[in-house]
């Protein structure tokens, strides 16, 4: 399912913008269903399957929105490619995620650009594991997907804003209120960043790697803070999946 679908099925109960967060929150119905999506890209380190590390953490957020919002997300593990676009527009939502940085072709740009531009949303988030040899795995080693991505987005979309969000963003309030907004897993906390183009957040990007929390939190972190990655991982889902200020173009274009 698409945004298009998903925010038409909403609109069809009777929801305007502003109640869109209490249609999910209370569950009375589901709509089509949307898939998640993983994006593939080839990565800086020797281990080539390091963008799909943990697949579980996903598939605990994928349970933690069913438990909490009425969102109708399918419970399966989905592959996009980055040198695919139809395989990117399959999924209306798309989580990017390595501890190792991101080798990105001109066609993976290009594809990343076209996706955002039509619609798509995607969740880039720096896994800190500490696997890499060498120097660099002892200097920045958290930073090295975060440093990469937030050069990486402004060549993609150099029309677009790319800014770190404030503690009062809706992001950090629409289904949980996140007081000290995004949670620090592990890493360096250099805050959420957001792209914004023509009012529109088309993208986040987090080094502090709620993935893992999603993952085994409550062992690796303790409880309150695997509880708040789900919650954060919820709240990114439902805000990336209906901010007003979508507008009918880039609806119909997905």
């Amino acid at each position: 399912m698409n945004r298009r679908n998903f925010l038409a099925t909403m609109t069809a109960l009777g929801a305007s913008p502003l109640m869109l967060q209490k249609l999910l929150a209370a569950k009375q119905r589901r709509g089509s269903e949307a898939r998640w999506g993983r994006l593939k890209f080839n990565i800086h380190t020797d281990d080539t399957e390091a963008w799909g590390v943990h697949p579980q953490g996903d598939m605990n957020l994928i349970d933690h929105v069913w438990e909490h919002t009425s969102v109708n997300l399918n419970n399966q593990w989905n592959v996009a490619d980055v040198e695919s676009l139809e395989e990117m527009t399959q999924f209306p939502f798309i989580f990017m995620h390595s501890e190792g940085k991101p080798e990105l072709t001109d066609r993976g740009r290009q594809n990343i650009r076209e996706y955002l531009l039509r619609g798509g949303f995607i969740f880039a988030e720096d896994c800190v594991i500490g696997r890499m040899n060498g120097r660099e795995a002892n200097r920045n080693r958290s930073d090295l997907f975060f440093l990469r991505m937030i050069e990486e987005f402004p060549k993609i979309l150099p029309e677009a804003k790319l800014e770190k969000l404030p503690l009062d963003h809706p992001l950090y309030h629409t289904v949980f209120h996140l007081r000290d907004g995004l949670p620090v897993m592990q890493g360096t906390a250099h805050g959420g960043w957001g792209l914004t183009i023509n009012g529109r957040l088309v993208a986040f990007l987090s080094p502090s790697d709620n993935h893992c929390g999603w993952t085994n939190g409550n062992v690796w972190f303790g409880r309150k803070k695997g509880r708040e990655s789900l919650q954060f991982g919820t709240n990114l889902y439902v805000y990336a999946m209906t901010q007003s200020l979508l507008g009918p173009a880039a609806l119909d274009s997905v």
